[in-house]
């Protein structure tokens, strides 16, 4: 596979530091660019089949790319500015992928901030797996079946969703025995439910927990934050007992991000954006259409889209009230 890596000044340690230590996937052709802050940008080639990389970096004047000789470019970094000029010269939106997501939050006097890690790319999958060969850390906490610790005090979503929900029988009629709640974050979606969430490791895979484990399971507003939105449907599908159901709740485009690309305004870790019944490439995915080509013996039992207090509509302030799709699939024996 012939490819390319972006990389900005801002990720210039983290970058070094895993070509420094990384090989390569076999058969993989790298070609690198590299800037820095002071706008020299640097290029490097390691060749197919070369196990370490050795890297000599070459100061160069400008990018020259001839985009039928590579399969696909990596921009590591949020850089969405680069990725429209990548797109402008009409390259293929399927051959870019974005490697950034690399937050981690941390906690200080009950106040909440983010800094930006290298550590995600070590504990969940992200498209540099598909060029280098990283080491996989363990989660910080193993996944254990039993009521999600709620090691902080948030209301989200779940929460707002909450007394429509139960005005429609929500709970009631999807939400019996065992539950689990990927990428809960504090806001459970029921009590004594399991919880699943970044410390858990990749919630893509859900590794260590067995098929048909749960008659419920719950996600609102993960899974826009997937790197393989059909690879996270199967597992979280795949975990579900036979007759239970898999809940889905994700932002509406145009109710949420009210812009038709990435990046979002509000949240730089979004890496798609879903509709009803329609897709609009590069970045907003038809959800029918997603779950449709991932799962398999299936029956959706709704799918809707919930504005109860939603009134802001201008585009540049942040919604209010429910900007989001809800989705109820039930596995069928």
């Amino acid at each position: 596979m012939r490819c390319i890596v972006f990389a900005r000044a801002k990720y210039y340690k983290f970058f070094t530091e895993i070509l420094s230590n990384a090989k390569l996937q076999s058969g993989v052709d790298l070609t690198g660019f590299l800037e820095l802050s002071d706008q020299k940008l640097y290029k490097f080639h390691c060749g197919l089949n070369q196990n370490l990389l050795k890297v000599k970096m070459k100061e160069v004047s400008s990018i020259q790319l001839d985009k039928t000789k590579f399969d696909k470019i990596y921009i590591i970094g949020a850089d969405f500015e680069l990725r429209q000029q990548l797109l402008d010269l009409g390259i293929d939106h399927k051959k870019i992928s974005m490697t950034y997501g690399m937050w981690k939050q941390f906690f200080d006097g009950g106040n909440s901030y983010f800094s930006v890690t290298a550590d995600p790319i070590f504990k969940c999958h992200c498209p540099l797996d598909e060029i280098f060969i990283l080491p996989k850390l363990p989660p910080e906490v193993p996944f254990q079946k039993a009521p999600a610790e709620i090691y902080r005090e948030y209301a989200g979503e779940t929460a707002k969703a909450h007394d429509r929900r139960v005005r429609e029988g929500f709970f009631d009629k999807y939400c019996k025995g065992e539950g689990l709640d990927v990428g809960y974050g504090g806001d459970i979606i029921v009590p004594d439910c399991s919880g699943w969430d970044f410390r858990n490791g990749d919630a893509q895979y859900l590794a260590g927990i067995d098929d048909e484990s749960f008659d419920f399971v719950y996600s609102s507003h993960c899974l826009e934050h997937m790197y393989d939105v059909q690879t996270a449907l199967k597992n979280w599908f795949r975990v579900v007992k036979k007759g239970g159901y898999l809940l889905l709740a994700i932002p509406h485009r145009d109710l949420y991000e009210k812009r038709k690309q990435l990046p979002s305004r509000w949240n730089n870790d979004h890496k798609h954006m879903f509709l009803i019944g329609r897709s609009e490439p590069p970045d907003t995915l038809d959800i029918v259409e997603e779950i449709k080509n991932a799962l398999e013996g299936y029956d959706i039992k709704y799918i809707k889209t919930c504005d109860e207090g939603h009134t802001i509509i201008d585009p540049l302030v942040h919604s209010d009230g429910e900007y989001q799709i809800e989705i109820v699939i039930q596995k069928i024996s």
